[in-house]
C-alpha cells in the first residue's frame, strides 16, 4: 500500500525504514510522507503487540545532547533492564519532521511503544500519534487534552516557588528568562509561574524583564543581555531562568560585564541537572525527579502494552519538584533612605 502511494518499490520502502542512510532525501521524504498519511507500520510488529510479546520500547528525544538526558534514560534503563526489554533510541536532531519519522522507523524495529521526551505535543500531534497504531506516554511534557499519559512536574506551581524564593529573599525587581512562548509546557506554564508569584506578593509586573529564549547555553546570554539593557533607572536584583542552561548563560553574561553573582544580581535555575552543582558560584535551582520520570514512563508504557493501565496511569502525573539552594542566590536588603 504505501509503495503504491508513493510510487516506489517494495524494497526501496523496506530501505527507507530500515536502512533510511542508503536511500535518497527525496525518496526517503516522499515514502515517509505516505506512512505518516497512512499510519503505516510493518506487520511483524502488529503480530508483536496482538500476541502482547514484548521485547524492545523506543524512546524518542527532541536532541540527544540535552544535559537532562543521561539522568532520565537512567531512570528508563533501569526500568526497562528490569523487565527484560531493550530500548532504542531516536534522536530527533530538533527537527519536526525527525520527530514524525521516529515513531515508524522505531516500530520498524520491532518495539511495541513509544516513549516521547520533551516535545511539545499539540492537538493535531496528539491526533496523528492516535493513527499511528502504537502506544505512548509522554515525559517531561504533556499533550493539550490531557489525554496521553504522561509524566512531569507542575511547571507552573515549579516556577511560582523559584520565584516565591527570591521574593521571600528580598527580592521585588526580578526578571525573567522564559521558554518560547509557542510550548506551553516550558514556556507559557513556567512565565505562568513567575507572573503568579509576583501576583501574589503584590509586585508589579514590569514586562521589560521579561526576555525568552530557547533552553540553551547562548538564549540564556543574549536574554540576560536583553534584561540588563531594559532594566530602567532601577537595576533588577535577581533573574529566574527556565532552565539551568540558560541560567548558567545568564550567570557568564554577567560575569563578563563585572557584575557579581550574587552579591549583584541572584540567579535561579531549573532542572537539577548535573552542571548546577559544578559551576561557580553554584546554582540555586528547581529540581526535577528525572529518573523517577522515566522510569515511571517504562512502567506505564508496558502496562498499555500489555493493556493493564489503569484509570489514575491515564492522563498527566505530576511528580513532587523541590528548591535547592546553593550559592547563587542571597537574601537583598532594600536601601529605604
Amino acid at each position: 500500500m504505501v509503495a503504491e502511494h508513493a510510487g516506489v518499490s517494495i524494497p526501496t520502502v523496506s530501505r527507507v525504514l530500515n536502512s533510511p542512510d542508503r536511500v535518497r532525501e527525496e525518496t526517503k521524504q516522499k515514502v515517509l510522507d505516505v506512512v505518516r498519511t497512512l499510519g503505516f507500520y510493518p506487520n511483524e510488529n502488529a503480530r508483536r503487540l496482538r500476541t502482547h510479546e514484548v521485547q524492545a520500547i523506543g524512546v524518542i528525544v527532541p536532541h540527544i545532547r540535552d544535559f537532562f538526558f543521561s539522568e532520565i534514560y537512567k531512570g528508563m534503563s533501569e526500568a526497562a533492564e528490569a523487565a527484560g526489554v531493550q530500548i532504542f533510541l531516536h534522536d530527533a536532531l530538533q527537527r519536526q519532521e525527525r520527530l514524525y519519522e521516529g515513531f515508524p522507523l522505531l516500530k520498524s524495529k520491532g518495539c511495541s511503544g513509544v516513549i516521547l521526551v520533551s516535545a511539545y505535543v499539540s492537538r493535531d500531534f496528539e491526533t496523528w500519534m492516535s493513527r499511528a497504531g502504537i502506544p505512548v506516554v509522554l515525559a517531561l511534557t504533556e499533550s493539550e487534552t490531557g489525554a496521553i499519559p504522561a509524566f512531569k512536574v507542575d511547571d507552573v506551581q515549579a516556577s511560582f516557588d523559584a520565584v516565591a524564593h527570591l521574593i521571600t529573599r528580598g527580592h521585588r525587581r526580578i526578571g525573567i528568562i522564559s521558554g518560547p512562548d509557542e510550548d506551553p509546557t516550558a514556556g507559557r506554564n513556567r512565565l505562568q509561574g513567575y507572573q503568579s508569584a509576583l501576583r501574589h506578593y503584590n509586585i508589579p509586573l514590569d514586562p521589560a524583564l521579561i526576555a525568552y529564549g530557547a533552553f540553551r547555553f547562548e538564549h540564556g546570554y543574549e536574554g540576560m543581555s536583553q534584561l540588563l539593557l531594559r532594566q530602567g533607572d532601577e537595576p533588577l536584583t535577581a533573574v529566574y531562568a527556565v532552565s539551568d542552561e540558560m541560567a548558567v548563560g545568564a550567570a557568564r553574561c554577567l560575569y563578563d560585564r563585572g557584575i557579581r553573582v550574587p552579591e549583584d544580581v541572584s540567579v535561579v535555575g531549573f532542572d537539577n541537572i548535573r552542571l548546577a552543582s559544578l559551576v561557580t558560584p553554584t546554582l540555586t535551582t528547581v529540581a526535577q525527579p528525572f529518573e523517577e520520570i522515566g522510569s515511571e514512563a517504562v512502567v506505564t508504557l508496558l502496562d498499555m502494552i500489555h493493556q493493564n493501565i489503569t484509570e489514575q496511569q491515564k492522563g498527566t502525573r505530576y511528580l513532587p519538584h523541590r528548591i535547592v539552594t546553593r550559592e547563587s542566590t542571597r537574601f537583598y536588603a532594600y536601601d529605604s533612605s
